[in-house]
């Protein structure tokens, strides 16, 4: 009966053992992936930056077609940039189980606002451009399965169209005020929610109706 107990005991503590094992590799694995994910948000910040200071450089000196050339670039870069980092955010919000990725997501959504701004600004200094900003208002927190769908359509109309930006933004966050802002300007009452040439649209709309709105360059 002893013998038995004592295997019992040493089996638990074996157990233990392997569960706090796996725990500590899990933690490692999604601190190192947190990190990356952190170090590429402060790249996202970086370039905000440069491009803001470079508009601001356009708007107080003579602009020329070389210059807008230039910051169209910054911002196409940018535009790719937010757009595999969504992804991985969105990703990090699912599995992340030690680490909240809360605050960077924050930090992005905040980064991306600007990025649209600065996309307005530009093609208001600029001019001559077929670019076409879309705003996406989606539902992080609740289940929307048409929010999900409007996304996959935005994916294909983004991968067809090379005019299309699309900026994304849950609007049922609380924490980021802008966002709030944004959805009490273009009074997005539900989701799925697009603004397009600063039209609401509140239905799902399909991949043609949305390359029809933006004339979509191919």
């Amino acid at each position: 009966m002893e013998v038995n107990k004592g295997i019992f005991i040493k089996a638990a503590v074996a157990t233990l053992a392997l569960f706090a094992i796996s725990l500590f590799v899990g933690y490692s694995i999604e601190s190192d992936n947190y990190s990356r994910t952190e170090a590429r948000v402060s790249q996202l910040e970086s370039g905000l930056e440069t491009s803001l200071l470079f508009l601001m450089f356009m708007q107080t000196h003579n602009q020329s077609d070389a210059m807008c050339s230039v910051l169209k670039s910054q911002l196409d870069d940018s535009a790719q940039r937010t757009y595999d980092l969504y992804g991985i955010l969105e990703q990090g919000k699912e599995t992340g189980i030690f680490i909240g990725y809360q605050d960077l997501r924050n930090k992005y959504f905040l980064a991306n606002m600007q990025f649209y701004l600065m996309l307005r600004q530009y093609m208001q200094t600029c001019g001559n451009t077929n670019l076409e900003p879309i705003l996406f208002f989606y539902t992080a927190y609740n289940d929307c399965p048409s929010c999900v769908a409007q996304g996959r359509v935005l994916d294909s109309v983004r991968a067809e169209c090379s005019n299309a930006r699309v900026y994304a933004f849950p609007a049922d966050v609380q924490d980021v005020t802008m966002i709030k802002y944004f959805t009490k300007y273009y009074q997005v009452g539900r989701t799925p929610a697009l603004v397009i040439n600063d039209q609401r649209y509140d239905d799902l709309l399909t991949k043609d109706r949305i390359e029809a709105l933006i004339n979509c360059s191919k």
